[in-house]
């Protein structure tokens, strides 16, 4: 992967972007200013993803429960390379927790509130200077939009423009009541109860507007003439732990371990690549399992998912033939079936299968079986891999 550093100067970010643009370029700029680092993914010279910042956690609760407050993912392990968030919605999709549509509509949300408080946060410390990185190829398993992007660029300044006018400081601040006796006597009793539950230290500007469930342009308007006065001070807050187990370090080879998908129909491998791409795999799909022995053998997958039904073969059939030949007579097989009797799943062990699985595949029950088939393999995050034969 290349890497070098693009420009350091007035609006570093944006020339970047647009010399991605008109270059038609892939890959990611990774903008750092002072403790704080953001991430913009682009594909073709577009926007497909931007993450990083202040406070991500704290962003992800926010537009989770506004998108989708059903969904409540479990933690999971996160490949180094691959953002936390961006595993949560993949998880979300493949176990069909969220649509494709909700998924699009919050990658769009997120990305916006990204580059809202890169330029907000820029803004406050012009005194730091910015540095943007090029990361060439540095590429996401999936893409949920694609955004042009001076328009985008452009409704981020407009909306930004609106937050500093009302509160120049950022909307990632705590309010914090300073002088509790001097603001009992400006407001009722009733009131005075109100703020003192709705101002109680932990909450930034946008989780207090989206508690009380207001615009925060209207919260921070009822509160600025308190904040002028300095009856209610904000401060700055850290960001909360994220909803994930660990980081895998990178390790060496730099390249993913190939996940096979022998079935007659592409969606099984699509659902698998839902769940194990962002986990850091690469699938290989194979619809002709008799006409492809040539690319398994070629691309040596750590481990075969095989479809028990198939029109001109089973997969009992394959199985066998797989554990006859040398070059697959270690590799993990699964069964893949939409039956699952004990009559199956004991002529699978026959036949030298490793494991039985129902469909259409569940995302912990692949993650928990390919972990347990391939435990040394540490997926390492490159350009992702989809063949389909």
């Amino acid at each position: 992967m290349k890497e070098r550093v693009v420009m350091i100067g007035q609006e570093p970010l944006l020339k970047g972007l647009m010399w991605a643009k008109q270059q038609q370029e892939t890959g990611c700029f990774v903008f750092t200013l002072g403790e704080h680092r953001w991430w913009f993914y682009l594909f073709m010279g577009r926007v497909v993803y931007a993450t990083g910042g202040v406070h991500p956690v704290r962003r992800w609760r926010r537009l989770s429960a506004q998108h989708w407050p059903g969904y409540s993912p479990k933690p999971q392990r996160v490949t180094a390379g691959l953002p936390w968030e961006y595993g949560l919605v993949a998880q979300g999709l493949a176990q069909g927790d969220i649509s494709k549509e909700e998924a699009q509509t919050w990658v769009r949300a997120w990305s916006d509130a990204t580059l809202w408080e890169c330029l907000m946060t820029w803004e406050r410390k012009s005194s730091l200077t910015p540095q943007i990185k090029w990361q060439a190829g540095q590429e996401l398993p999936q893409r949920w939009m694609l955004l042009q992007v001076d328009y985008w660029w452009q409704a981020g300044q407009t909306q930004v423009r609106r937050w500093q006018s009302l509160i120049p400081v950022g909307l990632e601040r705590v309010p914090v009541i300073d002088r509790p006796g001097q603001l009992k006597n400006l407001v009722s009793a009733a009131a005075y109860q109100h703020l003192t539950q709705v101002l109680d230290g932990r909450s930034t500007l946008w989780e207090i507007a989206q508690r009380v469930g207001r615009p925060v342009e209207q919260v921070v308007g009822s509160l600025r003439t308190f904040i002028d006065e300095g009856i209610v001070l904000l401060r700055e807050v850290g960001d909360l732990a994220a909803p994930v187990v660990q980081a895998v370090p990178p390790q060496r080879p730099q390249s993913r371990p190939v996940i096979a998908c022998i079935d007659d129909s592409p969606v099984v491998a699509q659902a698998l690549g839902h769940i194990l791409e962002p986990a850091g795999y690469a699938m290989l799909s194979i619809t002709d399992p008799l006409r492809s022995l040539s690319v398994l053998l070629q691309s040596k997958p750590a481990l075969i998912f095989l479809d028990l039904v198939m029109p001109e073969t089973n997969g009992y059939e394959i199985c066998t033939f797989l554990r006859k030949s040398a070059a697959f007579q270690t590799t993990p097989i699964v069964i893949l079936t939409g039956q699952g009797g004990v009559i199956d799943r004991v002529r699978a062990k026959l036949c030298g299968a490793n494991d039985f699985m129902a469909k259409p595949p569940v995302a912990e029950r692949v993650l928990e079986v390919v972990q347990t088939l391939i435990p040394a393999a540490t997926p390492a995050i490159v350009a992702p891999l989809a063949v389909a034969c």
